[in-house]
This record gives C-alpha cells, sequence and structure tokens, in this order.
C-alpha cells in the first residue's frame, strides 16, 4: 500500500470511512504520495521514536503539543489594565515552546523512518501551524485526519490492504509456477529461465542460477565469466560449511553478489555443510543488506521454486538412475564374471542406455562409433563428522559430469549415475557410466579442473573427494574391466589433494601409484617390519637414520649429493648407510632393496 491509496480526489472513489482524511503539505512534491506504507501506529508521547519502525504512518491526536483550547481567553472576559502585556508575552513563550515541541517530534519520527503524521483535529479542531511548518522543514508528508474518522479505522484499513498485497502477490507466485510447470510439461522452455525471467523483469535485478560447480544453469545475459561462475560457488560453498545465515553477501569482479541457496534435498539424512554440496544458487547482483525483509522473502521464495523445478529435472534422471543401478549390480555380479547368462543381460541393459542417449549421435562424431566410459567418486571422512551419504555422493558426481568442460553440453541423457553403497564406513561411493565418442572422452583432467574449482570449499577437515576415470571400451562386456580400471585409479589420485581425479596412466606411470591398491593393514605392516629397526636405534640414540635413509633415495644413491644436502662428509655418510645395511640385513647397491626402502618409507 501506498500514501496515495490513503487520499483520494473523488469522493466516490475513497474509503467512506477515510473520506475526511486530507493532505496538508507535501514537501516532497507528487513522489511523496508513492511512499510505501508499511503499518500504523498510534502514540501521543513527545519522544515517540523508540515506538515508531520505518514505513509507519504514525498516528496522533497531538496531547504532546501542550496549545491547549482551555488557554485562549475568552474576550468578554473583564480584565486588569495591565494585564494585556504579561498575557501578551505569556502567549508568545507559549507558542515557541509548542513549535519546540513539534519540531523536536517530527525531527524523531524522520530519523525513526516514518513515512508520514496523521495528525488528529478532534482536540483542537485544527493542525496547528507550527507543526505543518515543522512538517515542512523536515519533508515529512503530513495528513490532517478529521473529527469524523476513527484513527481505529485508518489502521484497520493499512493492515487490510497489506493483506490482500500479500495474498496477491503469493497468488500471483502460485499462478506463475503453475503457468511454468505447464509450459515445462509441454516441452515450451525452461522452467529455471521462466523464474530468472520473472525476476529480472519485476525486481529490475540481473541474476544467474548455479550448480555447486559453478555450472551456469539459467540468468541473465551476458553470462558469467566462468572463473566468476566458479569462484561465487566457492564462496556458497564456504559460507553453508561454516553455517552462515543466507544470503550470502560477497563481491566478485567488483560487483556486488548475494547468494539465495536453492536446496537439493538429496542428502536429507546429512548435516546442512554436506548437502549444500549439491545444493544450486541463486547468484543476484545486488547487495541484499539494503534490502527489506519482503524483498529478501521473495527471493527465498523465488528459491523455493526453482528448486521445484530442478526436483522435475530430477525426476527425469530416475530412470537412467535405475538403469545405472542395475547395470552396476550385473557388472559385479558372480555370474557376469564368469561370463555366464547375465553377460547378455549387461549387454542389454546397456542397449537399452544407449538407445534412450539423446545426442548420442552428436557423441559419436563422422565415425559414428560410441564407446563407454566407467566413473568412480568417493567422498571419504575421518574425524567425528558422520559418514557421507551415498545419495549425495551421486548428486556431486552428476554434477561434476553435467558440466560442460566434462562431457560438453546436453550431457545428461549421455550418462548414467547411481550411488555404489557406503564401502568400509570411511566414506560413500557413486559410480558413473557414460557414451562419449571415440574421439571425445572424458579425462580426468577435465573432471579434477570442474571439480577442484569450488568444492574444495565444501569439505571439511579430513573430507577428501576423490575420481577414477576408465579408458573408453567399446562395448558392455568390457564394461566389468572399466568399472575396475575407474576404482583402481581412484585409489592413487593425489591422497595429499582435498579433491583429486586420476586415470589408467597413473597406475602404469610408476609401480610406486600401485602401493594405495594394497589393503592398509598390510602396508603399514610391511613398513613397520622393515624401518623399526631403524626408527628404534634411532630413538634410543638419537641418530638420524631415517633421515638419511630417505635423502640417500631421494639423491639416486648419490653419495657426493646426498652429503652435501645432509651436510655430511662422505665418510660419515658411509658409515650411516653401513649401520642401516647391518640393522636392516638389506643391501642399497641392490636394486630390490632399495626398492622396497623406498616403498616402506612412502608407506609409513
Amino acid at each position: 500500500m501506498r500514501l496515495r491509496d490513503l487520499l483520494s480526489s473523488d469522493e466516490t472513489q475513497a474509503p467512506a470511512d477515510l473520506r475526511p482524511l486530507r493532505l496538508l503539505r507535501l514537501p516532497g512534491g507528487e513522489r511523496d504520495l508513492d511512499r510505501p506504507v508499511l503499518g500504523t501506529v498510534t502514540i501521543d508521547l513527545p519522544d515517540p521514536g523508540r515506538f515508531v519502525s520505518p514505513g509507519d504512518l504514525v498516528l496522533s491526536g497531538l496531547a504532546w503539543h501542550g496549545l491547549d483550547v482551555g488557554t485562549e481567553q475568552d474576550p468578554g472576559a473583564e480584565q486588569h489594565p495591565d494585564a494585556d502585556v504579561g498575557a501578551d508575552a505569556d502567549a508568545d513563550a507559549g507558542r515557541d515552546a509548542a513549535a519546540d515541541r513539534s519540531d523536536a517530534f517530527v525531527r524523531v519520527l524522520v530519523q525513526a523512518g516514518a513515512v508520514a503524521l496523521g495528525a488528529g483535529e478532534a482536540r483542537l479542531g485544527h493542525v496547528p501551524d507550527d507543526l505543518v511548518e515543522a512538517c515542512a522543514r523536515h519533508g515529512l508528508p503530513l495528513l490532517a485526519v478529521g473529527v469524523e474518522v476513527p484513527f481505529t479505522s485508518v489502521t484497520e484499513y493499512v493492515a487490510r490492504g497489506r493483506t490482500e498485497e500479500r495474498i496477491g502477490g503469493l497468488a500471483a507466485l502460485v499462478d506463475r509456477h503453475r503457468r511454468f510447470s505447464t509450459q515445462r510439461r509441454a516441452g515450451a522452455g525452461s522452467g529455471s529461465e521462466a523464474v530468472l525471467e520473472l525476476l529480472l523483469a519485476e525486481l529490475d535485478l540481473r541474476a544467474h542460477i548455479l550448480s555447486p560447480t559453478g555450472r551456469q544453469i539459467a540468468g541473465a545475459h551476458p553470462s558469467l565469466p566462468e572463473k566468476t561462475a566458479s569462484a561465487l560457488a566457492g564462496r556458497f560453498l564456504a559460507a553453508e560449511r561454516a553455517g552462515e545465515r543466507a544470503p550470502h553477501r560477497t563481491v566478485a569482479r567488483g560487483t556486488a553478489f548475494s547468494l539465495f541457496p536453492v536446496r537439493s534435498g538429496a542428502g536429507e539424512g546429512d548435516s546442512a555443510p554436506r548437502a549444500a554440496l549439491t545444493d544450486w544458487l541463486i547468484a543476484v547482483e545486488a547487495d541484499s543488506a539494503d534490502w527489506n525483509d519482503e524483498r529478501v522473502d521473495l527471493l527465498d521464495q523465488l528459491a523455493r521454486l526453482v528448486a521445484v523445478e530442478r526436483g522435475g529435472r530430477d525426476t527425469d534422471r530416475t530412470m537412467r538412475r535405475r538403469a545405472a543401478e542395475r547395470l552396476l549390480a550385473l557388472v559385479g555380479s558372480a555370474a557376469a564374471r564368469e561370463g555366464g547368462p547375465s553377460l547378455f543381460e549387461e549387454e542389454e541393459e546397456a542397449a537399452r542406455l544407449t538407445a534412450g542417449a539423446a545426442g548420442a549421435a552428436e557423441a559419436a562424431g563422422p565415425e559414428g562409433r560410441l564407446c563407454w566410459q566407467a566413473v568412480s567418486a568417493r567422498l571419504e571422512t575421518k574425524g567425528a563428522h558422520g559418514l557421507p551419504g551415498a545419495a549425495s555422493v551421486r548428486g556431486l558426481l552428476e554434477e561434476v559430469l553435467l558440466h560442460p568442460r566434462c562431457l560438453g553440453p546436453e550431457a545428461g541423457p549421455r550418462m548414467a549415475v547411481t550411488a555404489a553403497g557406503d564401502g568400509d564406513g570411511a566414506g560413500a561411493e557413486a559410480v558413473a557410466f557414460v557414451l562419449v565418442g571415440e574421439d571425445a572422452r572424458l579425462t580426468p583432467d577435465a573432471v579434477e579442473r570442474v571439480a577442484g574449482g569450488s568444492l574444495p570449499r565444501g569439505l571439511r577437515a579430513g573430507e577428501r573427494l576423490a575420481f577414477g576415470v576408465s579408458d573408453p571400451v567399446g562395448g558392455a562386456a568390457e564394461l566389468r574391466h572399466a568399472l575396475a580400471q575407474a576404482r583402481n585409479a581412484r585409489q592413487v589420485a593425489a591422497p595429499s589433494q582435498p579433491v583429486a581425479a586420476s586415470g589408467p596412466d597413473a597406475l602404469a606411470a610408476h609401480v610406486m601409484a600401485l602401493l594405495p591398491l594394497i589393503p592398509a593393514e598390510v602396508r603399514r605392516e610391511f613398513s613397520r617390519r622393515l624401518l623399526a629397526p631403524l626408527t628404534d636405534y634411532d630413538r634410543r640414540y638419537g641418530s638420524d637414520l631415517v633421515p638419511t635413509l630417505r635423502s640417500f633415495l631421494e639423491h639416486d644413491g648419490s653419495w657426493a649429493r646426498c652429503g652435501e644436502a645432509l651436510h655430511l662428509h662422505v665418510n660419515s655418510l658411509r658409515y650411516r648407510i653401513s649401520r642401516i645395511e647391518a640393522l636392516t640385513g638389506r643391501n642399497l647397491s641392490r636394486l630390490e632393496d632399495k626398492m622396497d626402502f623406498a616403498a616402506a618409507l612412502q608407506m609409513g
């Protein structure tokens, strides 16, 4: 409701109980009539500041003013001849005091953010001139509330108008959402795009819907630069992980942004920070610190509409998820490993996925040959954060693969992702089967670049996200091999990085890369047995045999370079190496023993 809604030049249009409301002063001109009225407050205290909120229409009976009807002198009364001068002086003093009170009263209202003052005429029969002048001086619109108008009528009228506005706004949103859903079912465009068009048109804002990897789903044109989108997604994930209250405010490339979460619901059993790893966000190019609660609430409602539209997209993926689940079960079954009847089922299931993959022809390229790749993703956790949900890891893997850098545009129909279970209790795994062209394969570098841009900021201490990508294979019969290859590659993905991806090349790059494939308990026991004599000796005598061994191997057994690095004379270095050989029974001139020592140091 706006101030002009309380006034009308047409008596027939004005509310019957408010027709005696008159506009006395409009210091800002006609534009003051567009001031929004958010509520009313009735007060007659000289200092009303603590009771007034921004947007209030203040109603006052002027009891604070001090100029009382009874103070005016009866013209017919007999007066003392010397009383005129004293009476005039008292009247002037009273008028000055009243003017001061008016000025102070109006100044406090303006400071509190009042939209206007409604001055009641019931007490004095008019609105005092000093109050009119004070409102003009401080720029506060002034209404005269006639004797016939109870303040309660004004309050009720404003309350009714505000309620109707809220109901109308909600009805409009619901109607738009209904139309968006109808258009989406009819294939007439994207619901997300429609919601963003509403945002841009009605709020005069630029906004973008982003995935947690920074993929741009919908939004204003031109689109955000890729680095900016990734940085905004990272800021969103970090804020959610820290438990900050949305909207999250930030600055990117000199522009203020406010980030609103679009909840996915994918990890309903997870804590909020981990669930946020699969949430979308709306990045609005504005600073929400300047907004009122209603505008923030409207953006929250729009975010919920986008979440509903996203839920529709997820429903479209359900069939492919189920197909991937069946294919994973077939690939891992004992019959499939033996080449039995399930191999036929495996090929049949893969054929269904291929037939339903929109855009498969484009992916195949000019040769028309499609290949399969397997991807394994695992979210590992250490500490007291709780276990990640398999559904959350599935959602994460989907978001990574949907980024154009991984599989190009329209990747959704060419991928099937499923949760692979909660593993050994230290994390959860998801598996994807993707269709690619022979010359357009998915690479570990692309996966790591997409996942490593923003997702590390959403991980907590002790959490790590690892990906393994297989080589392309020609048919369903080779999917078992591709899945094993992806899982093995995932295990050797840079263990020191919070987000890392690896492919089969890493398995063949160096024999040491195979160590993570050995069970952890076996690795620890091997390292302990070989190095225990050296660590015990160092602890007992304060020597440095283990650091000396490490340096000797790092310098490829060069006595001169190792001695220089350790600041030791070559004779001293030779003595230490001889002690190492004597304590362990190994010979550091033999390649096999060198490799054993290197493996033990890496596994220790």
